[in-house]
């Protein structure tokens, strides 16, 4: 059977693991089975040295600390609600033209708290179905969305705009765009990007201001990937559940708790973690540093690779050291330049900015994951339980950390989000990127 070119992307970055971390993995986890695998309830047996589960178990911890608050994502819940809501009373266009939904890093539930006092974005996108005529004139339907915002503290951006709030602790990118299909052919014909066919019926047309046109955008189609690809398996015994959720006009942000068998959204929140630490303590680059969207998509592209290579895992810490070693090699080249493609749009290379910087991003990319490399095999080098948990909790920033977000000692709860009352229910979607 042939090869899917992730499948021979990721073969290819397995032959090139870090060889001291592969065997530091392959001597201390060569007893592990998925039967003995149970990161809630494992302990750790000190007679007779580190129980098979103890990194996980801490690991697990991380992941639950740097879950945004609850209480937080519904603060910010409520006020993209009121963004949604101002669009349904001020522009006069019918409520079931209107769609504002989550996007980014709270669609695939990859959202994760800073370890700084920096505050994190809500990313939303505004689906207006608007008709073909007002559709001819991007710039024009952009600034009749930022009038309808005028009231708050808004700052126009590139492709979006920008709402902050004064004394919160986030602030929302709010992205207006209309379905790609009602684009007129004669004005499509002039877009840069085109859909990939995979996921392309839920390939949008967002403004683009520096050329005061459109520009083809699939964040639904991008979140649905890292979604379909989660519920692939590749941890052995790995079971995801999926909710039943109704859907609105305004679509509410997904809870980000996330459990540690959910291999390829914990590894996304570690590794993001891990680069801001990183980032933290000067050793990487702010200015250059992998932004979200790459880390997503080249840790899904590994995780697509290896369930298209039928691979499959024993323990959660085996998978999380192969994607982290897979990394480095997954960037593609076209002649002397990177390529990290957008799977949903087509001639979108995410890696665009590392091929006319001088090196720079790729160099703080490059760095990054060896100090990844080198946490992980520091980690798993531990001797004991207190060993073992002082190296993961200083790589990751947690130190204090319990049960949960803050070092609150209780599990992370899932987001109780609000629904608006204002607007009309739509059929139902998969999530959004």
């Amino acid at each position: 059977m042939s090869k899917t070119n992730y499948g021979s992307l990721a073969e290819a970055a397995l032959t090139r693991r870090d060889k001291v971390l592969n065997e530091v993995l392959h001597r201390r986890l060569l007893s592990l089975s998925a039967e003995s695998f149970d990161s809630t309830l494992v302990e750790a047996r000190m007679s007779t040295g580190i129980d098979q589960n103890v990194w996980a178990r801490e690991l697990d911890i991380v992941n639950r600390h740097i879950t945004v608050d609850v209480e937080l994502v519904q603060e910010a819940s409520a006020a993209y609600l009121e963004l949604g809501n101002d669009l349904v009373d001020k522009l006069g266009w019918p409520k079931d033209a209107i769609q504002v939904l989550p996007q980014g890093s709270t669609s695939t539930r990859t959202l994760i708290s800073s370890p700084t006092t920096e505050k994190f974005d809500i990313d939303a996108v505004c689906q207006v179905d608007l008709n073909r005529i007002e559709a001819q004139d991007p710039m024009a339907f952009f600034d009749k969305v930022g009038d309808a915002l005028a009231e708050h503290d808004t700052e126009e951006m590139k492709r979006c705009w920008r709402i902050n709030y004064n004394n919160k602790e986030f602030y929302i990118d709010f992205t207006p765009s209309i379905p790609l299909a009602i684009v007129p052919d004669i004005v499509k014909a002039s877009i840069r990007f085109k859909p990939t066919l995979r996921y392309n019926d839920t390939a949008l047309a967002v403004v683009d201001r520096p050329t005061k046109g459109w520009k083809t955008s699939n964040p639904a189609g991008f979140a649905n990937w890292i979604n379909d690809q989660a519920q692939r398996r590749v941890l052995r015994q790995l079971q995801v559940t999926v909710e039943a959720r109704d859907s609105a006009n305004v679509t509410p942000v997904p809870e980000q708790h996330v459990p540690l068998s959910d291999t390829l959204r914990v590894a996304i929140r570690l590794f993001k973690r891990h680069r801001d630490m990183s980032v933290r303590r000067n050793l990487v680059s702010g200015e250059f540093k992998p932004i979200s969207v790459i880390i997503s998509t080249l840790l899904t592209q590994a995780y697509e690779g290896l369930a298209d290579l039928g691979k499959t895992y024993n323990h959660p810490i085996e998978l999380l050291c192969d994607l982290a070693q897979m990394l480095p090699s997954m960037p593609q080249m076209a002649g002397t330049d990177y390529v990290i493609a957008n799977p949903t749009v087509e001639g979108e290379n995410f890696a665009e900015k590392w091929n006319d910087d001088g090196g720079k991003r790729v160099l703080a990319f490059t760095l990054w994951s060896k100090l990844l490399i080198d946490d992980l095999t520091q980690i798993l080098n531990a001797t004991d339980l207190a060993d073992v948990r002082e190296k993961v909790h200083r790589a990751f920033g947690t130190t204090g950390a319990d049960r949960g977000p803050g070092g609150s000692g209780s599990p992370v709860g899932g987001l109780a989000a609000a629904r608006p009352s204002t607007v009309t229910p739509v059929r139902p979607t998969r999530g959004l990127a």
